[in-house]
């Protein structure tokens, strides 16, 4: 009885640790690419503006 708990519980951290190793870069990788994109669009969101600022040449 003792032992099976001892194995549940070295399996149990085992997928533990493997889950960490995916998601923290799974994680890093994710908000890297969303923080980039929202950077690109509050940079889109500016020249836009200031275009819109300038007066109209004909």
């Amino acid at each position: 009885m003792n032992d099976t708990g001892a194995l549940f519980f070295v399996i149990m951290a085992g997928l533990a640790g493997i889950m960490a190793l995916v998601y923290v870069p799974l994680r890093l990788f994710l908000t890297a690419t969303a923080r980039s994109r929202r950077l690109r669009l509050l940079q889109r969101i500016r020249r836009l503006r200031d275009e819109l600022g300038q007066p109209l040449e004909s």
